[in-house]
């Protein structure tokens, strides 16, 4: 990759690396505390916490994935009305506000409970009105024959920041001990870190202005429709969330409900998941070279099945 090239990814990529890293920190801190709960209720073992731990633990991710899945649907559409940049800008200061009150509401309930379900919550529609303008800004920023490298760095810096969230969630707020607010403060200095580093995305003007969101839905409806790669790659992207999901939460509640690990290390086996997700985007971006290799895509969903 050029230095151009890096130079215009770098504030996009630090950016996506402190949302990713945000999200998946909290959503594990929000799910930890919910866990300590169900164990001063009814004991840190047995068949009955190993459920209660479940469905607190369920809780947490569909708080965070159903906002996200929801305003989605808006979120391309205010993506391509205004400056991808302006957006990316927007969301990061807005994350910036969410880890602010995601400390106060530590602060005043320690325990976490409802209203850090409701920042939870928040952070999913964030991240759902940010992704469009991430990926869509790339062609606006890239050469064609670099796309797909670019996209491959992007995936990459995601799922580190997946993997560091995950494991550093758990560890922070252990080290944070009887005053868990202290974690939403880091969290707080990572989105300020994230909302700098989104200023120095390049400017780029909006990518179209007419067209509602009844017209956007049809016209991407179509889209998948005559476009069976597309359709396929649609398909094969809820398929692997999916998996992701179901395979994230079990495995929260199975170390420590079953393993009975601390919460500073309970995140290591969910980034062992991301860890291998992250070697596949490189080794994606290695194999498509300076075009878009459709065909990793029925490798990928083969390796994955």
């Amino acid at each position: 990759m050029t230095g151009a090239t890096k130079h215009s990814l770098r504030g996009l990529l630090i950016a996506q690396f402190c949302g990713a890293f945000n999200d998946n920190a909290w959503k594990l801190i929000v799910a930890f505390l919910a866990i300590r709960q169900v164990a001063r209720q009814v004991g840190a073992s047995g068949p009955e916490f190993e459920n209660a731990a479940q469905t607190a633990a369920t809780h947490a991710f569909v708080a965070m994935t159903l906002p996200l899945m929801v305003v989605s649907i808006f979120a391309g559409l205010v993506a391509d009305r205004v400056s991808k940049r302006s957006v990316i800008v927007a969301m990061k200061a807005v994350e910036v506000l969410l880890m602010v009150g995601a400390t106060g509401v530590l602060l005043v309930s320690p325990s976490g409970g409802p209203l850090a379900l409701v920042v939870l919550a928040l952070m999913g529609a964030h991240s759902a009105l940010f992704s469009p303008a991430k990926y869509g800004i790339l062609p606006e920023i890239l050469p064609h024959e670099k796309l797909s490298v670019g996209n491959s760095h992007l995936e990459l810096w995601t799922f580190l920041a997946i993997i560091g969230g995950t494991v550093t969630g758990g560890l922070i707020l252990h080290l944070a001990g009887p005053s868990p607010w202290i974690a939403g403060l880091v969290l707080t200095l990572v989105a300020l870190a994230g909302l700098f580093a989104s200023l120095t995305v390049p400017r780029v003007p909006p990518a179209r202005g007419e067209g509602g969101l009844g017209a956007t839905l049809i016209e991407a409806w179509r889209a998948i429709r005559s476009d069976q790669v597309l359709g396929m790659a649609v398909l094969g992207l809820v398929f692997f969330w999916t998996v992701a999901s179901l395979v994230g939460q079990d495995a929260l509640v199975y170390v420590k409900a079953s393993l009975g690990l601390s919460e500073a290390v309970s995140g290591l086996p969910l980034a062992v998941l991301a860890i291998g997700v992250g070697a596949g985007a490189v080794i994606a971006g290695k194999l498509s070279g300076q075009k878009v290799e459709y065909g990793l895509i029925p490798l990928g969903a083969i390796g994955l099945a």
